[in-house]
């Protein structure tokens, strides 16, 4: 089974290749981009990060990607997408935002409390 196209994370050190492990954050979503021998490529933000194919947690495609622009519902903020977050407990996609100005915001939201900005 290829995982190609899908979502997923690795949720501990050795699933991902060292010499990515400094450009991973462990729990972040990703996107599988090639499947070959084991080892997935997956985009993640800008990036590419290699996880052993062992160590691959799929999940569902998130409700919003990186650097989309949202809006806060309760706020009437806009900000856009920065991290892509699995919430083990309540499964279900967090999101880490940057505000407009480059500032990150503080508080995970969940894809219920954003709506995708015009």
């Amino acid at each position: 089974m290829s995982f190609i196209n899908t979502w997923g994370c690795a949720h501990f050190e050795e699933d991902v290749l060292k010499d990515d492990f400094s450009k991973y954050n462990l729990g972040a979503a990703v996107k599988c981009i090639e499947d070959n021998e084991g080892i997935l490529t997956c985009q993640y933000k800008s990036k590419t990060v290699r996880i052993y194919k062992k160590g691959w947690n799929p999940r569902q495609t998130p409700e919003f990607i990186w650097n989309e622009h949202v809006r806060i519902k309760s706020k009437d903020l806009n900000a856009r997408i920065g991290l892509i977050c699995w919430h083990l407990k309540d499964e279900k996609y967090f999101y880490h935002l940057i505000a407009d100005g480059g500032k990150n915001l503080s508080k995970r939201y969940y894809a219920d409390e954003l709506e995708k900005a015009d």
